[in-house]
C-alpha cells in the first residue's frame, strides 16, 4: 500500500484510493475529479494550453504551420539497438539524424545552430542493460549547450551513476526516459533483464545530480492492455518530476507488435486523470507518441478535459475544442518535455 497522499481537493484519498477511482470506474462518473484536473491546470499556466510542434513531422494547420527540422533528433547509434524492443525493433531510430561518433554529433549541433533551430534531442538505440551509450559523447553535449547555447534535451534509457555524474556537469535542460510498471512489460517488450526498480533508482540519480528528469508513461505498452501503469504512477508520485509526459503505444509496421490493438482514448484519459491529479505541481503533456485520426482526436480532447499542460502536435479539433473552453493556445517549436521552464 502507498503511503502518500493526492495532492489536490482530492487529497482526502490516498494514491492507491485516487488510482482505483481513475482506473476503474466510469469516465463519466468521474466528472469532478475532471474539473478538478482542468482546474490544476488553468491555475497553473493561467488557463493555457502549450502546444509543441519540434519539427520532426510537418506540422500545417490553420493554428500554427511549424518550420522544417526546427528541433531535430539525433541517434548517436544510428539505427542500431540491442534491446530490440518488440514495439521499436529500431524503427523510431530511422527518423532520427544518424551521428556515431563525437565529432558527428558536434558537427550535427554546429548545423542545427546555423540552421536557426534552438536545439535537439540526443538520443539513441539502447545496449542491452537498457541505457543509451552516452559516455563517449558527453564532451560533445557539454559544448552543444555551452558553446553552441543550444537547447539539449536527452534521452537516456536507464541511468546508471557514471552517466548521472557526466550527465551533471552538461547543463543539459531534460533528461528523459520511459517508466514502466510492470516486470513483465520490462522483460517481455523491452528485453530487460533488470526489474522496476531500476526506472525508480534512475529517477533518484537524475534528482541527486539536479538534472530535470520528464519520465514518459507508455499506456498501453504492454500489448494494447493497462499493466503497470498504476504501478508507475505510483512511482512517479514520490518523485519530483521537473515534467511528466503520456504518450501511448503506437503499433509500427515491420515489428512484432504491428498488429496489436493500442490503448483506446479513455484508457489514455485514465492515466492523464490520474497522473494530473497525483501530481497537481508537476507539468503535465499529452506527448507526440499516439495514434492517429480519430483515435488522435478523441485522445486529445479528452486530454484537455483531464488538465494537461501541454501537448505536441495537437489535432486541429483539440485546438477548437481548447479555444472553446477560452484557453490561450501558444505554439513553440520544440520538445514538449521542456515546458518545465515554462513554468519555473
Amino acid at each position: 500500500m502507498v503511503k502518500s497522499r493526492a495532492g489536490t481537493s482530492s487529497g482526502s484519498l490516498s494514491v492507491d484510493e485516487l488510482l482505483k477511482k481513475c482506473f476503474e470506474e466510469p469516465l463519466d462518473s468521474l466528472e469532478s475529479l475532471f474539473d478538478q484536473g482542468r482546474k490544476i491546470a488553468d491555475d497553473r499556466f493561467e488557463k493555457a494550453l502549450h502546444c509543441y510542434v519540434p519539427g520532426m513531422v510537418h506540422y500545417n494547420t490553420p493554428y500554427f504551420r511549424s518550420t522544417p527540422q526546427c528541433f531535430p533528433s539525433i541517434s548517436v547509434t544510428g539505427t542500431e539497438c540491442r534491446l530490440n524492443c518488440k514495439h521499436c525493433r529500431g524503427k523510431l531510430l530511422e527518423r532520427m539524424t544518424a551521428a556515431t561518433t563525437p565529432q558527428a554529433l558536434y558537427e550535427a549541433c554546429i548545423e542545427i545552430k546555423q540552421s536557426g533551430a534552438t536545439g535537439c534531442l540526443i538520443s539513441g538505440g539502447s545496449l542491452t542493460d537498457g541505457s543509451v551509450p552516452l559516455m563517449d559523447f558527453i564532451p560533445e553535449i557539454k559544448r552543444a549547450k555551452q558553446e553552441l547555447g543550444l537547447k539539449v534535451v536527452v534521452h537516456t534509457g536507464i541511468v546508471y551513476p557514471e552517466i548521472a555524474e557526466a550527465l551533471a556537469d552538461t547543463g543539459i535542460d531534460a533528461a528523459m526516459f520511459d517508466i514502466i510498471g510492470a516486470n513483465e512489460t520490462a522483460r517481455q517488450v523491452y528485453h530487460l533483464e533488470c526489474d522496476i526498480s531500476a526506472f525508480d533508482e534512475s529517477i533518484s540519480l537524475l534528482e541527486e545530480k539536479k538534472i530535470p528528469v520528464v519520465p514518459h508513461i507508455i499506456v498501453g505498452l504492454h500489448y494494447g492492455q493497462l499493466k503497470g501503469e498504476k504501478e508507475a504512477l505510483a512511482m512517479l508520485s514520490r518523485h519530483r518530476a521537473a515534467a511528466v509526459v503520456i504518450v501511448a503505444f503506437m503499433p509500427l509496421e515491420g515489428t512484432p507488435m504491428h498488429g496489436t490493438e493500442p490503448s483506446s482514448p479513455e484508457d489514455i484519459t485514465r492515466v492523464t486523470l490520474a497522473t494530473r491529479l497525483l501530481m497537481p505541481e508537476t507539468p503535465l503533456l499529452l506527448g507526440c507518441a499516439r495514434p492517429a485520426g480519430m483515435h488522435k482526436i478523441e485522445t486529445d480532447i479528452w486530454s484537455i478535459k483531464a488538465g494537461v499542460d501541454g501537448i505536441a502536435f495537437p489535432s486541429e479539433d483539440a485546438c477548437e475544442f481548447a479555444e472553446d473552453l477560452g484557453l490561450d493556445i501558444r505554439f513553440h517549436q520544440e520538445c514538449c518535455c521542456l515546458l518545465w521552464q515554462e513554468a519555473s
